[in-house]
């Protein structure tokens, strides 16, 4: 909801991203709606959710600047395919789960989780982001009774039903884009909007190992817990964000082998921190000679020896985003695609090639070709 600008508080002389209305079509119920994500964040303070600096309104415009993030959303990331570890997933719906869980207990819950609005920074924070649907305990609801607000494709069944969503609902939805996340394809699938609606209430989801089959399997199952029909079968955020944890932290002890805790004995915390100091030496340095595959096994060591080290993730996320095969890189089977839509560009006009530039900058936005092509339609 809303245009979001990079703009420049002259105040604080801070660069912001600006999220105003648009001049048409902003009724008063969609200008409350604004009012209340700017309070639901604005009433937040938390590591993974977006910050909200202030709310103002001028010649009749409403706006909120907010912290401007650098990095990508998961729907990005699922449309790159995006070659980034499962231990590096878990970890970033950890942090997700976290945010949700955090505005739980501020009274907020977010009704509208979706890929778009989870977002990976170029050092691999995770940020929750878009409270726009958000309802608060505090406030009456603007939702009329039987109306489906959300994201269908991700939405619970009591939301698809136009029941009255609650913590448990965002548990399904962030069940739902962790699904896509793992696999690639969407828990519920339909060819209509009725289609996906029946399924998501009625039908069970194709199993997580049958899409993915190197996902491990206790993975697998927190997935299908939390996707769940009935709220009650859920898990919590916050038991969800600790399972995940969990469950990465066995996996890096154990070099990737086992969900299950080890007994077996670990280096001391000296040889540890010497350890880990040597290998970010050395992720470091690779990075500097550019040498980005050896930095991110070098990373990886360090994650090894300590799941929670924050530099050892940045330093892994710099060398993914830093290699030409990594996460970031264009997909070979997107290179096709990229080639037709530039000669469909070629004949296009108005809006019409408007839409094709968008779906060029969500396929390679790296692109020569596709960077030279938003600049002459620029000009």
């Amino acid at each position: 909801m809303g245009l979001v600008f990079r703009a420049r508080d002259t105040v604080l002389d801070r660069i912001v991203a600006l999220k105003t209305l648009p001049f048409e079509g902003a009724t008063d119920e969609i200008q409350e709606r604004f009012r209340r994500e700017a309070e639901a964040i604005g009433r937040m303070d938390h590591p993974h959710v977006v910050k909200v600096f202030d709310l103002g309104e001028t010649e009749g415009r409403l706006f909120m600047a907010m912290e401007l993030l650098d990095g990508e959303d998961l729907r990005r990331l699922v449309e790159l395919s995006a070659d980034i570890p499962i231990t590096e997933k878990l970890r970033i719906f950890a942090e997700a789960c976290d945010g949700f869980s955090y505005a739980h207990s501020r009274g907020v819950v977010h009704r509208d989780i979706k890929p778009a609005n989870i977002m990976v920074t170029k050092l691999g924070i995770t940020k929750v982001l878009d409270f726009g649907l958000a309802r608060m305990e505090t406030h009456q609801t603007l939702t009329r009774k039987g109306v489906i607000l959300g994201t269908p494709d991700y939405m619970s069944p009591e939301q698809a039903t136009g029941k009255a969503a609650d913590p448990r609902s965002d548990v399904f939805s962030c069940g739902a884009v962790f699904f896509e996340f793992i696999t690639g394809f969407k828990p519920f699938r339909g060819a209509t909007l009725h289609a996906v609606l029946f399924n998501i209430v009625s039908e069970p989801t194709t199993p997580v190992v049958t899409l993915a089959p190197e996902t491990p399997a206790r993975v697998a199952s927190l997935i299908h817990r939390m996707i769940a029909k009935n709220p009650t079968d859920r898990p919590s955020m916050d038991e969800t964000s600790a399972q995940l944890r969990s469950l990465r932290t066995n996996l890096l002890r154990s070099r990737l082998k086992s969900c299950l805790r080890s007994d077996t004995p670990r280096p001391s915390r000296e040889e540890t921190a010497q350890a880990l100091k040597a290998h970010l030496a050395r992720a470091k340095a690779h990075l500097d000679a550019d040498s980005p595959g050896r930095a991110i096994a070098e990373a990886s060591e360090a994650l090894f020896l300590d799941p929670d080290s924050r530099e050892s993730t940045e330093v892994l996320w710099r060398g993914l985003r830093a290699s030409p095969v990594g996460a970031f890189a264009t997909s070979p089977a997107s290179v096709p695609r990229v080639q037709e839509l530039l000669g469909q560009l070629n004949k296009a006009k108005g809006e019409e090639a408007l839409k094709i530039l968008r779906s060029l900058y969500l396929h390679a936005p790296d692109d020569p070709s596709v960077r030279e092509a938003i600049r002459q339609f620029a000009l």
